[in-house]
Formats: C-alpha cells, sequence, structure tokens
C-alpha cells in the first residue's frame, strides 16, 4: 500500500503471478519441485492467505500424503470455512481417512451451493442416519432450522432430497462440550399434547408446511437426551430439579417412581415437553419399547453472585435514527423504563439484515470473522467462538429462548440454549411476552438468562402481506394503494407511505406488550436483581432517498440500531453519544456478569463502563454475488467504499478500483458532498484497509462452477 494514501487499494502483482503461475501447474498435475519453490514464494508473499494451505494439501495429497494434508486442508477451512475448493479438498481427504461423515459434510457443503460433485454412494451407505442427517443440514439453507428443503433420504439404493422437518429426533449438531444436542419437538402451551405432532406427520413434507407454515410454526428445541427403558435420575440430597420429557407416541406412558412415591404413570405428548420436579433421585420406565426424550435436568437455586434475571430483548429491524425522532412519544413505556438506565445514541449494527448480525452479536466477532453472511451455505461456527449463552450457562445461569428466531440456529449462535423456541419469521411481541413471564414464573427459583425475539417492526415486502388495521383503514386510497416488485428484498424497500406508517404503528403496539413486561419486570424484581438489554440487530430503508435510484443498504437509516440497558452496574439516567457497535454487546454484558472474552473479540467495551471509546464503527455488506460496501464512521465523517466487482461465494472481494468517498454524517454518498483532504485519508484508509485485510482476495481466484 502506498502511504500518501492517494489510492485507497493496490493489489500485489508478484503474488498474484504466483497464485495464477500455481493454478495453472496444480491443474495439469505439475506437483514437483519447481511447484514447491513457487508455493515458499507465495506463502513468503501472502503468509496468511488460505489458498497456499490449498495448494500445499493438493501436492500432499497427489503424493498420498492424507496425514499431513488434512491439517493445511483444516487450516485453509479455519480462514475461510464458506470456501469450495476447501470443501471438495477436505471431502477428498476425509474420504481417504475413513472420516465419513465429516466426508459427507463437505460434499454436502459443496452440493448446496453448486450441485456438484456427485456425492460418492458408498459414502452414504457408510455414513448411516448420522452421515444422511448431516448431509441434509450440510446441503440447505442457513436460515429455517429445523426445517429443510434438502433432507437426505435412501431409497432403494437412490439418494433423493426431500422437504421436511428435523423433529422427533435430535438436530444434527455439534453441541458444546459436555451438553447433550437439541432434541426437536412442537411448542405446546396450554393445549393438547400430540396435536401439532400429528398436524406435522399430515403435512411435513409438503411445500405448504415447508415453504408457508414454516414462517410462524413454533418448534422446540430441548438439550435432551433419547431413552429407551429406564433412566435414573440422580438428585442429590437436600436439591430439586426441573426435568423436561417428552414422548415420541400419542399419550404415551412413562412409569415414574422415587424412595418416597410409588410408581405413577405419566402420559407424555408425542414429540413435546412437559416438566416434572423432583426432590429426590427418581427413576423413570417407558412401559413400551419406543423411546422418549429427557431433557437436562434445571437446578433450583439462586447464587449471589449471578442476577436473577439477565434479560436480551431484540427488537428486530427498530430503526434508531428514525425512532428516535419520536422516541417517547411511539415508545412511552419503553422510554420511561430505560429513562432510569443508559441509553448508547450513536449505536451502528454491522450489518444490514438479521442473518450476519445476530452471531455478531452472540459472539463480539464481525461477519467476515464468524463467516456467517452467506444464507445459502449452513456451516457452524468454531466451537471456541464461545457464544453469550455458553458463557452464562458457564456461570450457573438457566438460559433459555422463549422465543426466537432460527435463523442462528443451524451456525452455532444459538448453541448454549438449553432451551429454544424458535419460528423461522413471525415472532409476534404479544405472545413474546406472554412466554417471558410463564418462563419467569414457572422457574422463579433458578437465575435465569431469558433472549427474546420480535419481528413485529421488521418491515417486509407488501405483496401479500397484511398490515396492522390501524394503517390499512386510516390511510387514503391514494396510499393504500402501491405498486412493487414481490422480490424485491426488505433491505431494500422504498419510500412508500404505507410502510412509514406501518413502521410508526408497529412502534407503538411493540411498546404497549414489552411495557407490560418491563413493568413485570419492576414489580417482581429488585434493580440491582436484574439486567435487561434492549437492542436491535439493524434499521431498515423505508425513511431512505434512493441515490442514483439506489437504497443505501448500509446507510444510517438501514444500521444505525437501538441500544439500551437498565440494571446492576448500569448507570442511569444517562444518554451516551459514544460510538458503540453491536459486537460490544458481547463484551458489555461479559463486564456485567463476569464471564472472561477472548483477546480476539471485535467487540469494544464502551467507555460508560470503563472502557476506550471507539474512534470509528463498521458497518457492511458482505451479501454474495453483489458489490461488497462499507461504512467507517466516526461522530463527524464517514468513509464510504463500494467495489466495482461482486462479493465472491466466500465472502473474499477484490478491492482495486474501489470507489472511496468521505462525506460528512449526514449527507453519505450525496453528490456535492464528497470531502478529501490529506488528513481525512490519513485517518480513514489505514482503518478501512485493517478492516477488509481478511477478505481481500488480491484478484486471486479459483475456478468454481456456476452456482445453482
Amino acid at each position: 500500500m502506498q502511504d500518501d494514501f492517494t489510492v485507497f487499494w493496490h493489489n500485489d502483482e508478484h503474488a498474484s503471478a504466483l497464485f495464477y503461475d500455481l493454478l495453472a501447474r496444480s491443474e495439469r498435475d505439475a506437483f514437483d519441485d519447481d511447484f514447491l519453490a513457487r508455493l515458499a514464494a507465495y506463502r513468503e508473499a501472502e503468509p496468511e492467505s488460505e489458498r497456499a494451505d490449498i495448494f500445499a494439501a493438493r501436492y500432499l495429497l497427489h503424493h498420498g500424503d492424507a496425514e499431513n494434508a488434512v491439517i493445511c486442508a483444516e487450516r485453509a477451512y479455519a480462514r475461510r470455512p464458506v470456501n469450495y475448493m476447501v470443501w471438495i479438498l477436505l471431502a477428498d481427504i476425509y474420504t481417504r481417512l475413513g472420516r465419513t461423515v465429516d466426508a459427507l459434510t463437505m460434499y454436502g457443503n459443496a452440493h448446496g451451493l453448486y450441485l456438484t460433485p456427485e456425492i460418492p454412494m458408498e459414502l452414504l451407505h457408510r455414513g448411516g442416519i448420522e452421515g444422511l442427517n448431516r448431509l441434509s443440514v450440510a446441503t440447505g439453507l442457513g436460515t429455517g432450522a429445523p426445517l429443510s428443503q434438502t433432507r437426505a433420504v435412501l431409497n432403494d439404493g437412490e439418494l433423493y432430497m426431500i422437504l421436511d422437518a428435523f423433529v422427533g429426533e435430535h438436530l444434527p449438531l455439534t453441541p458444546p462440550e459436555g451438553c447433550a444436542r437439541h432434541w426437536i419437538g412442537a411448542y405446546v402451551e396450554n393445549a393438547f399434547l400430540s396435536d401439532k405432532s400429528a398436524l406435522i406427520e399430515e403435512i411435513r413434507h409438503s411445500s405448504v408446511f415447508v415453504d408457508k407454515m414454516q414462517r410462524d410454526f413454533p418448534f422446540q428445541l430441548q438439550r435432551a437426551e433419547e431413552i429407551r427403558g429406564t433412566v435414573t435420575i440422580e438428585i442429590p440430597e437436600g436439591t430439586e430439579v426441573i426435568l423436561p420429557v417428552a414422548g415420541t407416541q400419542y399419550l404415551q406412558e412413562l412409569q415414574i417412581e422415587s424412595e418416597h412415591m410409588p410408581p405413577a404413570a405419566a402420559y407424555l405428548g408425542k414429540w413435546a415437553f412437559s416438566h416434572f420436579r423432583l426432590t429426590e433421585t427418581t427413576r423413570l420406565t417407558g412401559t413400551d419399547a419406543a423411546p422418549y426424550a429427557v431433557g437436562t435436568p434445571i437446578r433450583l437455586g439462586h447464587s449471589p453472585m449471578r442476577r436473577k434475571l439477565v434479560l436480551n430483548l431484540l427488537v428486530d429491524g427498530l430503526a434508531w435514527n428514525v425512532a428516535r425522532t419520536r422516541f417517547p412519544e411511539c415508545m412511552p413505556h419503553i422510554a420511561r423504563f430505560f429513562a432510569q438506565g443508559t441509553i448508547f445514541d450513536e449505536h451502528f449494527s454491522t450489518s444490514e439484515c438479521t442473518y450476519p448480525a445476530l452471531p455478531v452479536i452472540e459472539t463480539g466477532r464481525y461477519p467476515h470473522h464468524t463467516h456467517v453472511f452467506n444464507e445459502r451455505d449452513s456451516h457452524e461456527m468454531p466451537l471456541d467462538f464461545m457464544t453469550l449463552s455458553e458463557c452464562m450457562s458457564d456461570l450457573g445461569y438457566y438460559a433459555a429462548a422463549p422465543m426466537g428466531a432460527s435463523d442462528s440456529v443451524y451456525c452455532g449462535a444459538l448453541r448454549g440454549y438449553d432451551l429454544l423456541n424458535v419460528a423461522a419469521w413471525k415472532l409476534p411481541s404479544a405472545e413474546m411476552v406472554d412466554r417471558a413471564i410463564m418462563q419467569m414464573e414457572a422457574f422463579h427459583e433458578t437465575d435465569q438468562f431469558l433472549y427474546l425475539h420480535t419481528t413485529d417492526v421488521h418491515p417486509w415486502n407488501a405483496k401479500g402481506f397484511k398490515f396492522y388495521p390501524a394503517v390499512e383503514t386510516q390511510l387514503p386510497l391514494s396510499a393504500r394503494l402501491f405498486d412493487i416488485d414481490e422480490s424485491l428484498a426488505s433491505v431494500r424497500l422504498p419510500q412508500l407511505t404505507i410502510y412509514q406508517e406501518q413502521f410508526w404503528q408497529t412502534l407503538r403496539h411493540v411498546d404497549r406488550n414489552i411495557g407490560y413486561l418491563l413493568s413485570y419486570i419492576e414489580e417482581h424484581f429488585s434493580e440491582d436483581e436484574y439486567i435487561v438489554n434492549l437492542y436491535s440487530d439493524h434499521g431498515n430503508s423505508v425513511f431512505t432517498t434512493p441515490t442514483g435510484g439506489v437504497i443505501d443498504i448500509i446507510g444510517e437509516n438501514s444500521t444505525r440500531a437501538a441500544w439500551m440497558m437498565r440494571g446492576a452496574g448500569i448507570p442511569k439516567g444517562l444518554v451516551a453519544d459514544e460510538l458503540t457497535s453491536i459486537a460490544d454487546i458481547y463484551p458489555t454484558l461479559a463486564h456485567l456478569a463476569g464471564f472472561p472474552v477472548a483477546e480476539d473479540i471485535d467487540g469494544n467495551l464502551p467507555a460508560v463502563f470503563g472502557g476506550t471509546p471507539r474512534d470509528a464503527v463498521y458497518s457492511l455488506s458482505i451479501f454474495p454475488r453483489q458489490t461488497f460496501k462499507l461504512a467507517v464512521r466516526t461522530h463527524t465523517h464517514a468513509l464510504r467504499l463500494e467495489t466495482r466487482g461482486y462479493t465472491e461465494d466466500d465472502g473474499t472481494v477484490d478491492f482495486a478500483e474501489a470507489q472511496v468517498g468521505i462525506y460528512p454524517r449526514g449527507h453519505e454518498r450525496e453528490e456535492g458532498y464528497v470531502m478529501d483532504s490529506p488528513e481525512l485519508r490519513a485517518f480513514f484508509y489505514p482503518r478501512a484497509r485493517d478492516f477488509v485485510r481478511e477478505i481481500a482476495s488480491n484478484g486471486e481466484r479459483f475456478p468454481l462452477p456456476e452456482q445453482v
């Protein structure tokens, strides 16, 4: 890079020439000493590149050394887990090493995006049920758990991909060490236990269920073991637990007995959990051969080292840049509650939509570090990326999500919760509040870490969408009628009056419901017994004026987010104007709750809590097959970058010839407002370069099959 900052980015032509020379040699299997010499030169030129490890693994594999090839390939996977060349390389290596399920996972990753290569039939037969289930997740979308558009089944020796849901079984994901996998049932409350399982059985393979009903069908994921016959639940003397149990048959009978209670029958629902309070060691016995699911016991009791309640409350799509202008008017209950806490007024999301943003909140790591940005991919984040729920569980909290979105289940961002009630789309605040209070009342003898997610405020494409009655009945016909492309994504919705009125109505609606929850907390907990953390994951575009006919998807309306806190250890009556990022929620909870954080997270502890103020915040759009976009903001200025070429499926980008401009805040990308000075470039360019360096491709690209 030049030090005078006159050009934002120069590719390394020497490294690029070495790459394409190595690529040509590898394509003709010329893995000789000259190849090694050029590989050494390339690794010296780009020491952190996963591409060097790909070449090294291909060399070793060519020479029959799978044991060492896997070291290089897994190192490449750790750096670039969404990459076709890495996937097919590891699929080959794992097959040679006899790691059948891992091989099927890699084949599935590649096949899900490109329908190639063919999956070897002998692997499918060797992989068994676990292999087919892992393949199903790998070939599927990263969203929508536990449903699958591509459930892998073998029928008469042939592989078929069918519409289905994982239900009445374990979700085939890797749990934290020492934890059971999540077992999937239907969410049932105050209703007949097996009704929803009967509905699922009837239509589980239909597009009506997988494509339509999944939008609001609630599933319950409970950490549990599947049992046949008898199991003994050991209860230490003087302790009590709550035990979740689900059946796999309609009115399945379970005998329960303990030292002081003779055998008695419990009747379980099919794929629906019930709870039992145990005060002494208890034996459960199935009366037939059918399995049943026994959840992880929930131990009762408080600790002075914990708060009784830590509540994370995500209001999806709450555009703070807009809402703050009428906050007390439209959200009076929430405004009143958090007036006794801290409101972060200059808070920004890293992303324009939920899928990449939520893992940032849950891990404190930017999207190009979690690698969760491609909705066509469903890889799991590394287990050493400790999530919020895992950290809070390690402190002894009962971690549960009475209502959450299924977006971040497959990637593992929500893997630390013992209980997850999830739906793919509709998460209404009224039901969310009811579930939250039921949860608090049922488990008031534990210290609870609860996660809630409502999508009431989130804007959706209006074609085929039902708006709130107060919106439809009060608008004049000229504003009620509209013409819009039904394929237009929510992040690009235009400035229609009906969208804007829906936004203001949803703020009032959400405030009424959440206000009731906040009042309940005030009535049942003292100030030092709780932490309430309300935030949004992104904003929305419906108040944004297009620039050149294009919606700015990382403009302030789309990325300036809400964040407010109240409770133990949180300053009262403070509106903080320091710059904060959604990545900062993670270290802030670590500071308040007392869990350690890794040194390499991207989150920063705000100065309000004794940390160091940020000098800039970052928002990016890393959506594959579109231009990469970056905003680096201070209080007064913003650098805006957009690449000439598209983001690759693996998140890498060529930054040569990227369009870069620096603007005053409030006038980003507006004609006539570009500011240019050596001082501004000297501040912004190094920060922007450092931010994107790990995804810069240097113009180097492996050939790929066409994405389907």
